[in-house]
């Protein structure tokens, strides 16, 4: 079982914590805190704001992608040093492209990594079993979001 508390530490800002004591803190966007501050008719009741609240902290769309990335990465590292290749560089870059309703889902997700000097077609492999078989996050999309998965492997 993981748990985690997130606690409210700006208008639209939460620090989360898990049981080992390491922090990340989540925001919405400058639009929902204009929208918060709007209905809130005695601002001393919020939350004091420190720097993360101007923009410093990753909005929870985004934390998701890196999760995806992440977990995609571990899986192509594992795959691909089993296959001997010599894995010195690994770079993933992800884009999602979201659903213009409530809730704005992703519709879809672009993932690429990056791995110079492995050879493409075992990097290729590893990134499509890691993205689409192995990586826990991505399982959760099920198949109602379009993933898809590119590699490029540039000589050293």
């Amino acid at each position: 079982m993981m748990k985690l508390v997130l606690r409210r530490v700006g208008v639209s800002t939460f620090e989360a914590e898990n049981e080992r004591g390491q922090r990340v803190r989540v925001a919405g966007s400058a639009d929902l805190e204009a929208r918060i501050l709007e209905r809130v008719p005695d601002r001393s009741v919020l939350p004091q704001a420190d720097a993360y609240e101007a923009g410093g902290a990753m909005r929870p769309m985004e934390l998701f992608l890196v999760s995806f990335a992440a977990c995609s990465a571990m899986d192509v590292v594992l795959i691909v040093t089993r296959q001997k290749e010599d894995l010195r560089e690994l770079t993933i870059a992800i884009e999602g492209d979201r659903a213009d309703a409530t809730p704005a889902v992703f519709e879809r997700i672009r993932i690429h990594f990056e791995a110079p000097g492995v050879d493409e077609a075992k990097l290729s492999r590893a990134a499509t079993l890691g993205v689409k078989k192995y990586c826990s996050v991505g399982s959760m999309l099920r198949d109602e979001v379009d993933v898809s998965v590119t590699v490029s492997a540039p000589s050293r």
